[in-house]
């Protein structure tokens, strides 16, 4: 049997693999109809199918699936770039992209009899994912039985699976008795319940909805401890080729987030200008364009955006050199990848809250492109990944002489 997965697997790898420009200009080409679908994502509170399918035609889904089993297996920063563009058209769609369409990265890092079971039935999967909430794992013979609802799982109705934490005891480990440890499920369709909470006021076509379980049997070889996952040498890391499933996951999680951020902004500030162009005041029909404070704010916000473009392009550049030579992210490199997402976050929301701001009533109703993309920016800062406390607080702490609360940092700085 283990021959035969094996032999079925080779032969879905891809005859043709695209380059990172060309699958941005596959992006590129889809933002007009990502725009004319856009308020009717938001209605939907899910991505429309239509536009699922079209992100399939154009392979975007496949940035980090392994070649083992039909995917590009790119670089790291290519999801950056590509839901950078689609961001310009719709904020949801750039999200699920980035963040949802990436998680085959993490699947690619399960144990590899996991792999091979699921991959070769699935070469198209897009994966759910679930931390948030709870969940516990018993440990029975051959297997775990999971039980949880987790929340936020953007784009559970598109997926084909999901992966979800659960917690369990492992006993005598402590002075207490038990040590609480985390293992991450892989679920097969059919496993999990999705529940409708998802009603918010920013990325509302994500679909982040709930998932259930209840009483569900999960082999052993479908789960990892999380430490084990988001190591430099997961259990399935060795099918596969390319460095990314190799490297330190939380040190790469957090620039998931950045291309839709980048994305929402820059989409609203071509709204924004496109409409501005042709504006003129309600009362004496005076050109806006032609106004100076509108001139030096537009150019504030394009400055911002500009700026938190080269730090996202910079960080992402290192992620891929460090990662691509095998090189431990160590030290104050560690406070940099929590800092700069986080003040490339903060220049967005800046700079697309300055644009909403300027337009008046009209700006602020709840189909103006502006507003959506706003809205899209504002809920994206308010994740931690990009929170602006969470980000920071670390560094301060650096400078002020106190522990950083990161133990591999503290570690690192006190042998410097």
């Amino acid at each position: 049997m283990a021959k035969t997965r094996r032999a079925r697997a080779s032969r879905t790898q891809p005859s043709y693999i695209p380059t990172r420009e060309e699958l941005v200009l596959e992006a590129r080409k889809l933002v007009p109809r990502l725009r004319e679908r856009a308020q009717a994502t938001d209605e939907l509170r899910t991505l429309p199918d239509e536009t699922v399918a079209d992100l399939k035609a154009a392979g975007i889904h496949k940035i980090f699936t392994p070649r083992r089993y039909g995917g590009f297996e790119m670089d790291w920063g290519a999801h950056v770039d590509v839901s950078r563009e689609l961001g310009r058209g719709c904020g949801s769609t750039s999200w699920v992209v980035s963040v949802v369409m990436s998680h085959t990265w993490i699947l690619g890092r399960f144990p590899a009899r996991a792999q091979e079971e699921f991959w070769p039935e699935q070469p198209d999967t897009i994966i759910a994912t679930a931390f948030a909430g709870s969940g516990t794992m018993k440990p029975v013979d051959g297997g775990y039985v999971l039980n949880g609802q987790w929340r936020f799982a953007s784009g559970v109705d598109h997926a084909n699976c999901a992966i979800v934490g659960g917690r369990y005891n492992v006993q005598g480990r402590s002075s207490e008795g038990s040590t609480v440890k985390f293992r991450m499920a892989h679920l097969l369709p059919g496993d999990y319940e999705i529940i409708d909470t998802w009603h918010a006021e920013g990325l509302k076509g994500t679909g982040s909805k709930d998932i259930l379980v209840k009483d569900l049997f999960v082999p052993e070889y479908r789960t990892v401890l999380s430490e084990e996952l988001g190591g430099t040498e997961p259990p399935g890391s060795r099918l596969h080729q390319s460095y990314i499933y190799r490297v330190e996951l939380q040190q790469y999680f957090y620039s998931l987030l950045c291309g839709p951020m980048l994305g929402a902004t820059r989409g609203g500030l071509e709204h924004y200008l496109e409409q501005t162009r042709k504006r003129v005041g309600q009362m004496f029909g005076e050109s806006v364009a032609e106004q100076i404070p509108v001139q030096i704010r537009v150019a504030e916000s394009y400055e911002e955006l500009r700026v938190a473009d080269l730090i996202i392009d910079n960080l992402m550049e290192f992620l891929h050199e460090a990662g691509s030579s095998g090189k431990t992210i160590r030290g104050i490199d560690r406070l940099r990848i929590r800092r700069e997402p986080a003040m490339a976050a903060k220049l967005c929301l800046s700079a697309i809250t300055r644009l909403a701001n300027m337009m008046g009533v009209t700006g602020q109703t709840g189909n103006n492109p502006v507003q959506r993309h706003y809205r899209d920016m504002r809920t994206i800062s308010t994740h931690g990944g990009v929170h602006w406390d969470n980000g920071l607080t670390p560094t301060g702490k650096l400078l002020l002489g106190l522990p950083t609360g990161d133990p591999q940092t503290d570690v690192d700085l006190e042998k410097s």
